[in-house]
């Protein structure tokens, strides 16, 4: 089947379907859009829940961490709204209000996400960098505070979405979001200086000085072992800064994050400034970003043996 056949709409009686290729003339969905929606929304919700449960068993991650399982299981959550529509389960609200919608809460919880991270790495930078102090100046109350502004501010930055033009996140599986919704330069151009420049611009500086204060940390202490066992007359062995492995699986996280992320910002801000639009991408390149709410559960595993 064409592409374009599927674009027109629905005056041939076929579905919506970005993925063409996968629509089949014994069913009336689009499959693979259906399947990949699917499998994302349970790795997600599975996935966030047993690090939920994790959490209040054996309270040993950070609260950010704790507020982002929440937020990926929301986005999991959320996934079921695509999924009905593809499936043409009948919406009592109109197609442009749930697109409207759908965009909106996604993209406040990934922007919940992406302040995370930010505010991870500052907690860590704080607890290398005054580690003397750091049980004062990062207090249980002030963390809770600091988790309420993210989520307060996560919700302010997106709202002038519903006039400006679409926040994107949602792979324009609503026939509406791809043929009348668009994406606004002035609009992208407010996100990426409120929220993408400064978290990718906090997260470079506090790892870089994370790293290079470990690693002249680890090179003190081992001038100092060798020093002290060279006078008892033993060999020393060199210890890795102690800050060091938190702080790797925490970059490991945003690394991840980054790397999902990139291609659908970089899609979004070609599609913005009217460069390159196309709907296989703006789908292909949305839920690759989203699938990185599943990706999270799988780092937390994989660095922390309990």
């Amino acid at each position: 089947l064409k592409m374009n056949s599927s674009l027109v709409g629905n005056q041939s009686g076929r579905p919506f379907c970005l993925l063409a290729i996968s629509y089949l003339e014994t069913i009336n969905f689009c499959l693979l859009e259906v399947v990949i929606i699917v499998f994302l929304m349970v790795l997600i919700i599975s996935g966030n829940i047993i690090v939920i449960f994790v959490f209040h068993c054996a309270p040993l991650l950070n609260n950010h961490i704790q507020t982002m399982a929440y937020a990926d299981l929301l986005v999991g959550v959320s996934c079921l709204v695509p999924s009905l529509s593809l499936l043409h389960y009948p919406i009592v609200l109109s197609e442009s209000l749930v697109c409207q919608i759908f965009g909106y809460v996604v993209s406040v919880l990934n922007s919940v996400s992406m302040a995370s991270l930010a505010c991870i790495s500052i907690d860590r930078y704080i607890a290398i960098t005054k580690p003397l102090t750091y049980n004062t100046l990062v207090t249980p109350w002030r963390l809770r505070i600091c988790i309420l502004i993210i989520w307060l501010y996560s919700c302010l930055v997106f709202l002038p979405s519903f006039h400006w033009g679409k926040p994107g996140y949602h792979g324009d599986v609503f026939q509406w979001c791809a043929n009348s919704w668009n994406t606004d330069p002035y609009f992208t151009l407010f996100i990426v200086v409120m929220l993408y420049a400064p978290a990718a611009f906090i997260v470079c500086f506090t790892y870089f000085n994370i790293f290079r204060i470990c690693q002249q940390h680890t090179k003190e202490i081992n001038e100092r072992r060798v020093r002290f066992s060279s006078q008892d007359g033993e060999a020393g062995e060199a210890q890795p800064c102690p800050d060091k492995r938190y702080a790797m699986v925490l970059f490991r996280i945003t690394s991840v994050f980054y790397i999902l992320w990139l291609p659908y910002i970089i899609y979004f801000l070609l599609e913005s400034s009217n460069v390159y639009s196309n709907r296989v991408a703006s789908f292909l390149t949305t839920w690759l970003a989203i699938s990185n709410s599943f990706c999270n559960c799988v780092i937390y595993s994989l660095s922390n043996s309990v």
